[in-house]
């Protein structure tokens, strides 16, 4: 059963872990607008360090919280894996309609490596792709929102559905869309599992499956 919203009465006062929040996740964003994180792989390792590394260390060596507080557990394992299934049928079948059956499916890209390689795919998926999904995870969802949620509450799930969209601000409208509208739908599923798991599974699955989708055209019209 999923947990109920926890609502919060907003404080006339920032406390240090807010401040500090706050400012350090201004200073990731400033420098993800300064170097995109828009490619494959090249930037593996500067959102390894800006979405997780950074934020990992601000919790536990300055608010000294432990991570689980921070979404990073188990959770509510029921209302996460029924949320995440849902989730990503709405999600694939989204991703397959603009894809298939609208003139924005030329929105969508891959690597063009990994449409060559079933080994390479499934190396580009497992250690690439579900790894960018999790640092994007631990950051908006888990430092962001979570951390924010006793000052913000319900805000603060829009908060860390709208700055990932933002941050996409060079893609098509309906890229910005999808990212918002899949943020918001993780966002969701965090506040009710108290995990970032769920839906870091949930959306590199949708991932993995437009990918698929994707080089199945391209083999078609190599064909």
């Amino acid at each position: 059963m999923a947990l109920d919203f926890i609502e919060t009465k907003n404080s006339k006062k920032f406390t240090r872990q807010d401040a500090l929040i706050g400012f350090c996740a201004a200073l990731i964003i400033l420098v993800s607008l300064i170097f995109p994180q828009q490619a494959y792989g090249e930037t593996f390792w500067l959102s390894f360090l800006l979405f997780a590394i950074f934020p990992a260390l601000i919790i536990i060596f300055l608010l000294k919280e432990p991570l689980k507080d921070f979404g990073v557990s188990l959770g509510e394992r029921k209302t996460g894996i029924l949320l995440s299934v849902a989730f990503m049928i709405a999600f694939v079948f989204a991703n397959y309609f603009i894809l298939f059956h609208t003139k924005y499916g030329g929105d969508f890209s891959i690597p063009r490596v990994i449409s060559g390689s079933f080994t390479v795919f499934l190396l580009f998926e497992i250690f690439i792709s579900l790894p960018l999904h999790f640092f994007g995870e631990f950051f908006f969802r888990g430092f962001l929102q979570l951390g924010l949620e006793k000052r913000l509450g319900t805000y603060s799930l829009f908060l860390a559905a709208i700055l990932p969209a933002a941050l996409s601000f060079r893609s098509s409208a309906v890229m910005i869309a999808l990212i918002f509208f899949s943020s918001l739908g993780a966002g969701f599923i965090v506040r009710q599992s108290r995990s970032i798991l769920y839906p870091t599974l949930a959306l590199w699955m949708v991932s993995m499956s437009l990918d698929i989708m994707i080089i199945r055209i391209v083999h078609q019209i190599a064909k």
